[in-house]
């Protein structure tokens, strides 16, 4: 005879704790190494001469054909655009590597769907490096006007796709597809109790 009240049932067993493929640890040293490469490009960004960026901006603005000094001063613009530059990276920055850390830790406790906001997020990534290596090339092979960037903001506009592109493989292969479907499903069962 049952109990209709469910006093005598058995309370579930907790399930084993789920071992974390290498193909997750990596893809979230990879977000960790993301967060690292933001910090290194706000570095870089709060170092530039900005007497010289502002230089370049001028000579850039002089060069373009629709120029007119007489509409605006090219000095004047530098000098209101280079703070706001500087103050939109510093702000871009931040929420960058909140991104960064906040998906390396949900990725590494195995929720799927930090797995898919980062692919998202990794895409738009992805979609931004793109539009922005193919803008610079178009203006310099059409002569328009480019933004001066240092050697090692160069570097990382070409390491960080690259990093994207690895960490999103990653957490798609086979391996890390069981892990977080595992997960998934110990966390249902512990939620309903089987």
């Amino acid at each position: 005879m049952s109990d209709p009240y469910g006093y005598n049932q058995p309370y579930p067993v907790p399930a084993a704790p789920i071992e974390r493929p290498k193909t997750v640890t990596y893809a979230v040293i990879g977000m960790w190494i993301g967060g690292l490469l933001t910090v290194v490009s706000f570095l870089f960004l709060l170092t530039m001469d900005i007497a010289e960026m502002k230089a370049q901006m001028v000579t850039e603005m002089e060069k373009q054909p629709t120029y007119d000094p007489s509409v605006i001063d090219a000095q004047e613009m530098a000098d209101m655009f280079v703070p706001i530059i500087q103050i939109g990276g510093a702000v871009l920055g931040l929420i960058t590597l909140g991104l960064w850390i906040w998906m390396a830790i949900m990725n590494g406790k195995g929720r799927n769907w930090a797995r898919i906001t980062g692919t998202v997020f990794g895409a738009l990534s992805l979609a931004s490096s793109l539009s922005s290596v193919g803008s610079m090339a178009g203006n310099a092979a059409l002569g328009g006007m480019t933004m001066p960037m240092s050697g090692g903001s160069v570097v990382l506009a070409v390491v960080n796709p690259l990093l994207v592109i690895a960490i999103l493989v990653l957490l798609w292969l086979r391996p890390s597809s069981a892990y977080f479907s595992s997960v998934g499903a110990a966390r249902r069962q512990q939620r309903t109790g089987y």
